[in-house]
């Protein structure tokens, strides 16, 4: 007798699908709903500071002149929604890099090839360029990351004050010491598996599995953190259509390749769930279970209870 529920060790299964799905479906939902904040070439920052200006970045796995950062990371790729992205779909993302007021796109070869990492917020060079050099992006940012709570590890410092392109930015002091992949700026939502049941559904065979997510609201301010508060609750008694990550696995078909560069033709979250259509999900209660403050921090934690059918256990 076999293990039941998966056919193969290694696959993604059920927890993962439900808690990737239920990531995208907010990250995307949210970016529809305008969330995102256009920086032009060039952009004065609120507080002072170029925020379409890039830093030098000193990254011990790279020689000095290659990472540029911009200040915020998590910039859009996601075509259609009203961002500065590209309108050419085999280079989605950001459309090009100006050195020292010369714009390279994407498809740039020899000294200045590079590509550009949109989850951290960071353009590297395929060679270094000289540190003194002027590097500007036109993008655009989430101003609100959704992510899962494990990618918030412990290496991760919680970024206050991550709006502003002056001060310790432009001069690469406090937190900006850090490589952008040890921050992560504020608002965030994380969301952390919080537990399971399950029932059965039908005579025959099948269950029906409910899976308890907290949503971490985090933010600087209380406005801030009430609205994605109420974000949440509001999705109770939603249902969307799933998309089947072994199916876009098997496909080699994620939008994001491992240095969080678009791939060709990258498909967007309707689009990967209509192309791989996997489960549907409903989400059968989303309520407030706790609201704090720790420090300066702002934070409150939605309860989501999803609700799927599964078969095969």
């Amino acid at each position: 007798m076999s293990l039941k529920g998966f056919t193969r060790l290694g696959d993604s299964t059920l927890t993962n699908d439900i808690q990737e799905n239920l990531v995208s479906y907010l990250d995307y939902n949210l970016l529809q709903m305008g969330n995102f904040v256009d920086v032009p070439v060039p952009s004065t920052g609120l507080y002072g500071g170029v925020d379409s200006r890039l830093r030098l970045v000193d990254d011990p796995r790279y020689t000095s002149g290659q990472v540029w950062a911009t200040f915020r990371p998590n910039l859009v790729w996601e075509s259609g929604v009203g961002a500065l992205t590209s309108t050419n779909p085999s280079y989605p993302g950001v459309s090009g890099v100006r050195v020292n007021s010369t714009l390279y796109p994407p498809s740039t070869t020899g000294t200045y090839a590079y590509h550009v990492d949109h989850i951290n917020g960071a353009v590297r060079f395929d060679n270094a360029i000289a540190a003194s050099s002027v590097v500007e992006m036109a993008y655009s940012y989430k101003y609100v990351s959704v992510t899962r709570s494990d990618g918030l590890g412990w290496f991760k410092q919680l970024q206050e004050r991550s709006e502003r392109s002056d001060g310790g930015f432009a001069s690469q002091s406090g937190i900006y010491e850090l490589l952008p992949e040890s921050r992560q700026a504020l608002p965030v939502i994380g969301v952390e598996l919080a537990g399971r049941k399950l029932a059965p559904y039908q005579l025959g065979g099948g269950q029906l599995v409910e899976t308890d997510f907290y949503c971490h609201c985090v933010a600087e301010d209380a406005y801030t953190r009430d609205s994605l508060v109420d974000a949440l609750t509001y999705q109770s008694k939603a249902s969307m259509r799933m998309y089947d990550l072994n199916e876009i696995a098997d496909a080699d078909d994620f939008p994001l390749d491992y240095r969080g560069v678009p791939n060709s033709g990258a498909k967007t979250y309707p689009e990967l769930c209509s192309n791989y259509a996997g489960r549907t999900m409903y989400i059968k209660d989303a309520k407030l279970d706790s609201v704090y403050s720790l420090g300066t921090l702002k934070i409150g934690t939605v309860k989501i209870t999803t609700e799927v059918i599964h078969f095969g256990v």
